[in-house]
């Protein structure tokens, strides 16, 4: 379960992806500090780094530990003023490899981040703000596609949960669940031909069963797409006042002229664990049938509490995705 992050302005976050060069963490750090400039109040820069500092940025280093010894006490944070040109260039020369950095907005939100010596990166950015950084992250010759939402970057952290991959084995007539987990299977028929065969092959592959049965998916699909194997998404769900955050991976998807589907698990920390699958099955007669399977248990942690009431959830759910079918057959 997560959230939406965004500050009051409606910026969303983002942040550096794993595994991106210097010069992308770099032009990164400070396209955001620049392009969120006019939005920050105060920045807080430690005069502190798990590297040596580059030698074009001693001159500044020394500036700014002349400052902290000017203030007559101990302490490695620096607080700056980024409407003051000098204190807005120390942040600027400093900010990518200093072990802490955090600028506030006027309300005092944090809505810029570099900690960890440029390791641990996130920005509260407006589409502007966000054009901007990219477009300097791309000015400097990094990668702009390695600035990712937080919500992403989360996705890409988690392990799948404990036991689940392959367990609704979508490309098989005859299901036999494995043992542990509460097992529900129902199938209905959708109509028959052609049109029905195509509308129900795509819905599932697309998510169409999700977000017609109530559920939000994020990233959303661009139309036209289908879901792969290995992608990751957030199922949001509303579960009475509570605003429920699913995350889970794509581990099948099935294409035949007989046969689609699509099965996908959960990834670690949401209420309830397990796989479902969505299986479209046309028959000799012209027949196409949908399958619903699902294997679930409850999650570790403190949302499994919320076990009981995501139980009810599912039920009302699982008869949304037949009934909404039935509707469009």
């Amino acid at each position: 379960m997560g959230a939406t992050a965004a500050d009051d302005t409606g910026a969303r976050w983002l942040c550096v992806d794993d595994g991106a060069e210097r010069v992308t963490v770099d032009a990164a750090i400070r396209g955001a500090l620049m392009a969120q400039r006019s939005r920050l109040a105060s920045v807080e820069i430690d005069v502190l780094s798990d590297e040596d500092w580059p030698p074009n940025v001693r001159v500044v280093v020394r500036l700014a530990e002349s400052r902290l010894a000017a203030r007559r006490r101990s302490g490695i944070s620096l607080s700056l003023d980024p409407r003051v040109a000098e204190d807005f260039d120390i942040a600027l020369a400093l900010s990518p490899f200093s072990i802490g950095c955090t600028g506030l907005s006027a309300r005092g939100t944090p809505i810029w981040n570099a900690d960890d010596t440029g390791s641990s990166t996130a920005f509260a950015l407006t589409s502007i703000e966000e054009r901007t950084v990219r477009s300097a992250i791309a000015r400097a010759g990094g990668d702009a596609g390695k600035l990712v939402t937080l919500e992403a970057h989360e996705l890409r952290q988690r392990e799948l949960s404990d036991g689940v991959g392959g367990g609704t084995t979508p490309d098989r007539d005859t299901w036999r669940p494995p043992s542990g987990w509460r097992v529900d299977e129902r199938t209905v028929h959708l109509g028959s031909g052609t049109d029905v065969w195509q509308s129900a092959s795509a819905a599932v592959l697309s998510w169409g069963i999700k977000t017609r049965s109530g559920f939000s998916v994020d990233p959303p699909l661009e139309p036209g797409r289908s879901a792969l194997p290995g992608e990751r998404y957030w199922l949001v769900a509303r579960v009475g006042p509570l605003r429920v955050r699913e995350p889970v991976e794509v581990v099948e998807t099935i294409v035949t002229h007989r046969r689609v589907a699509l099965a996908y698990a959960t990834l670690e920390g949401p209420p309830v664990i397990g796989e479902e699958a969505f299986i479209v099955g046309l028959d000799a007669d012209g027949a196409v049938t949908l399958t619903v399977r699902s294997l679930t248990r409850p999650g570790q942690g403190r949302w499994r509490a919320l076990y009981p009431l995501t139980l009810l959830a599912q039920r009302i759910y699982r008869r949304r995705y037949v009934e909404t079918r039935r509707h469009d057959s």
